[in-house]
Formats: structure tokens, sequence, C-alpha cells
């Protein structure tokens, strides 16, 4: 992920679900923009990890657009 000038704001921190559905945890990430969010995403590497991760567990992956 360095590679890609990703930065990690959160990662499995203690949370508190106020609304919705439980979760174990979150990972937020950011990208210098969308369009590397998604080449980082659809890349060989994270698709190989991504295709393990798919039979063990329930996850949902976003992008937002963040404000500057």
């Amino acid at each position: 992920m360095a590679a890609a000038s990703i930065e990690v704001l959160v990662a499995y921190g203690k949370h508190e679900v106020l609304e919705g559905d439980p979760i174990e945890g979150i990972v937020i990430a950011k990208f210098p923009n969308v369009k590397a969010a998604k080449d980082w995403y659809y890349s060989v590497a994270c698709q190989t990890v991504a295709k393990h991760r798919r039979h063990v567990a329930i996850y949902l992956g976003l992008v937002v657009e963040g404000v500057s």
C-alpha cells in the first residue's frame, strides 16, 4: 500500500455502531484521488488478496470523495 501513496487513517480501532448492523472492524484509507483508489483496488495485488478474503468474511468496500 505504501507504494501507492495510501495513508491509512483508521485500522480496526475501537468503535461503536450507533445505527445499523454490527461490524467487526473498519479500515479507512486516504488516497490522492478516486482514480488512485480504484486503480489500487482493481490491481492484481489487491485482487489476489481479495479473492481469499471473500471466502472467509462479509465485507463492504466503498469509495467516498472527500472535501477540501
